[in-house]
């Protein structure tokens, strides 16, 4: 007869330990479980929280209205006749998504001055508006070429910012004085730099033809250091009809040999046919915005002389400017191909 196997019975307190461990383990893992999900209740009311502080603080203590951007410049010329494109605007508000409205209507076939008008309201009724003016000018009157010579000034920012203001494009007949910035801010804003000898001092420019070079050179180093333009524009000083260098050049008629030297080294040198006077009997804005207006050439081509060292020409500038945009005249500026105005030569 086979002995049967004993089987061995666990000892009561084996078992109790093993129950109070899985017991144990229930415990843990319950802990863990209920901590989690306290973590993630507690994450979303505090985001909650957030997003109620917010919306009450954008629905009780907004006060600021939409920021608006216009897309492109805020002064715009068209020729009568020629297609108004809207351009349109943006608007970003600190609280909320907004749209903009425009109103105001452009008339292409009638010469004048119209307003687009663009705004945006939030929900709170906090308002922006902002404009864009239109100029609508009769077709071809003759062309206007605003110069400006002896600077950069002081007064350059100013005229920089009313050129701006309605997109006309001058030139800049520079020296060596000034601020650096002005004549990058010059070439950076689409103007031409021309030069106007860097000392513009007769009685050692005019003195002889190498003292000429050499100053000339000077200034086109610097506008060359500061923009990368190497200009070939250029303006004596006093003009290539003046009589002054008479008195510094021992009688040897240093403006004829001048005037064929500059342009056998491939300058091209620039008069004027109207002067502002703001260099001779004009002291006020009104005196050179009368002397300029009065003599522009009509169907034809009319070199302004203006000086921005001069800060009551500066202010006459932008009188002329609505002046010529309203009687159909286009303002360009000078190039190696642009009529040049050139005087007789006295000496």
């Amino acid at each position: 007869m086979e002995e049967q196997p004993q089987i061995v019975q666990p000892k009561p307190r084996h078992r109790w330990l093993r129950l109070f461990l899985i017991l144990v383990l229930v415990v843990v893992s319950l802990f863990t479980i209920g901590c989690y999900a306290a973590k993630n209740n507690f994450d979303e009311h505090m985001m909650e929280k957030a997003e109620g502080t917010a919306d009450s603080f954008c629905t009780t203590k907004d006060e600021e209205a939409p920021e608006i951007s216009l897309i492109g410049n805020g002064t715009i010329s068209l020729k009568v006749g020629e297609k108004y494109e809207e351009l349109g605007a943006t608007a970003v508000d600190s609280c909320e998504e907004v749209e903009v409205v425009v109103s105001g209507a452009v008339d292409t076939n009638t010469a004048g001055t119209y307003k687009v008008t663009y705004s945006s309201m939030d929900s709170l009724q906090n308002t922006s508006k902002k404009e864009r003016i239109v100029n609508v000018i009769p077709k071809y009157h003759g062309t206007i070429y605003l110069t400006f010579d002896d600077g950069p000034s002081q007064h350059t920012a100013l005229l920089l910012d009313i050129l701006k203001k309605y997109d006309i494009k001058a030139t800049f007949f520079v020296t060596g004085y000034g601020d650096d910035a002005m004549i990058v801010r010059e070439y950076n804003e689409g103007h031409a730099i021309g030069l106007h000898t860097a000392s513009h001092d007769y009685s050692y420019v005019y003195q002889s033809t190498a003292n000429f070079f050499a100053d000339l050179y000077t200034v086109q180093n610097r506008v060359k250091n500061l923009t990368g333009y190497t200009s070939m524009l250029m303006r004596f000083p006093g003009g290539s009809s003046n009589t002054v260098s008479a008195k510094y050049d021992g009688g040897s008629g240093i403006m004829t040999k001048l005037v064929k030297e500059v342009t056998n080294k491939g300058f091209v040198f620039f008069d004027w046919n109207i002067s502002s006077g703001d260099a001779g009997n004009a002291y006020t804005p009104n005196a050179v915005f009368e002397n300029v207006v009065y003599a522009f050439k009509e169907y034809g081509d009319s070199i302004v002389l203006q000086h921005d060292s001069k800060g009551f020409s500066v202010e006459a500038v932008e009188k002329i400017i609505q002046f010529g945009l309203a009687n159909g005249y286009e303002f360009k500026k000078l190039d190696m191909n642009s009529p040049t105005a050139h005087h007789r030569v006295n000496n």
